[in-house]
């Protein structure tokens, strides 16, 4: 009996211990994941900290060149390099660990890399990430604009480019040239160009299933880049679209604006101008320093040329038409200072004028769309003494390093 007890009492041991041993492989792993969990969550609000300083940084430099007279002047000129221009910030948002340099060099008269490294202080390292963006401000302008179509995006591949994509003919243009900056693509679908000239300071594709129809009518490739149109939305100029307007929305204003609604002389949008399902009447020139969105099936948006203002549709940002059925059609220039993207199924879609954009796009099916190159309905969008100022675009292109 003695000896049973004390079986039982070492078997009572060994389990305690290895129960002991169990809780404790379970708390060490538990605390290690902690640990782990603990690290990540530390990178990652570190990486998203580093981010927002280096962007902080790009947006800091965009507004020396801006605002600073020297230095616009310099990046107009060609002439800033890196080094010469630099910013340095310490202690950012009052936090003792944050800092960032921000340098700029020019590309091009006009162009430039603007190169912003983030550093955030993490105990005795620190973590960096280094963010690019470039930026371009249009500089060409005049009345005789020769352009029916236009993208005039610079410096990589990914801006300047014009797609034309579809079903059957996507588009007729009478009239004009269109060009590109970049690449001039034509795919699965058809271009027809009557009495005009196709040119691209690139190359021009036309991929498999896309055909490109010239009725007297040349292609010139590569040409020299085009300056992007000057436009000038809200300067401080008497002579700026935004002084010169007859009416002036928000755009909550706009967007709550009645279907079949008529605006006359020029409207100029503070914000994003969109319409959405209604039926709309222009007779003259809407000035957007935002974005502008037309959705619609069945509607009809309609710009008329006004002699007295002219016509158009020019947007600081993306300009997007997306419309099956119904009818849109626009005298004047249709200019975006970012995105232009006009895509038709089965629209009466036609265009009295020209479109200019910096990274273009036409989608069509069901019926093309028609441009038919009317420069005495652009004059007055294109005229210099109604664009004194341009503003610097930033483009939609960032690079980023850690």
């Amino acid at each position: 009996m003695p000896k049973f007890k004390n079986n039982q009492s070492g078997f009572v041991l060994i389990t305690s211990v290895l129960v002991l041993v169990s809780l404790l492989i379970v708390g060490s792993y538990l605390i290690s994941s902690a640990t782990s969990e603990s690290k990540i969550s530390n990178a990652q609000l570190t990486a998203t900290k580093d981010y927002y300083l280096a962007e902080t940084g790009i947006h800091d430099m965009l507004w020396k060149i801006q605002n600073n007279t020297t230095t616009r002047e310099a990046f107009v000129a060609g002439t800033l390099n890196l080094g010469s221009n630099n910013i340095n910030r310490s202690q950012v948002f009052d936090d003792n660990s944050a800092s960032y340099q921000v340098g700029v060099v020019n590309t091009a008269p006009g162009e430039a890399w603007v190169i912003s490294t983030s550093t955030y202080l993490v105990g005795e390292r620190s973590a960096q990430r280094v963010v690019k963006s470039y930026i371009s401000k249009p500089n060409g302008s005049g009345t005789s604009w020769p352009f029916s179509t236009f993208s005039g995006g610079r410096g990589s591949q990914q801006n300047g480019n014009f797609t034309f994509t579809g079903a059957g003919i996507v588009l007729i243009s009478n009239g004009g040239r269109l060009h590109s900056n970049q690449v001039f693509k034509v795919q699965g679908a058809e271009v027809v160009v009557n009495d005009g000239i196709v040119s691209s300071s690139n190359v021009l594709k036309v991929n498999a299933g896309g055909k490109l129809t010239l009725n007297n009518s040349t292609k010139s490739v590569p040409t020299s880049t085009v300056e992007m149109l000057k436009v000038d939305f809200d300067s401080t100029d008497p002579n700026s679209w935004k002084n010169r307007a007859t009416a002036t929305y928000t755009a909550t204003q706009f967007f709550l604006l009645p279907n079949n609604t008529t605006l006359n002389g020029i409207t100029f949008v503070n914000g994003d101008a969109t319409v959405l399902w209604k039926n709309m009447t222009i007779n003259g020139i809407l000035v957007v320093n935002g974005g502008f969105s037309f959705i619609g099936a069945g509607q009809n948006f309609t710009i008329n040329y006004n002699s007295a203002y002219g016509a158009g549709l020019l947007a600081e940002e993306s300009v997007s038409f997306v419309a099956a059925g119904g009818q849109v059609k626009a005298d004047g220039l249709i200019y975006s200072g970012s995105t232009l993207s006009l895509t038709s199924a089965g629209t009466d879609f036609t265009i009295n004028g020209a479109v200019a954009g910096f990274d273009s796009s036409i989608t069509s099916a069901g019926g093309a769309i028609v441009i038919n190159y009317t420069p005495e309905y652009i004059e007055d969008a294109t005229d210099p003494v109604n664009n004194p100022n341009s503003p610097l675009i930033q483009i939609d292109h960032w690079e980023e390093e850690y």
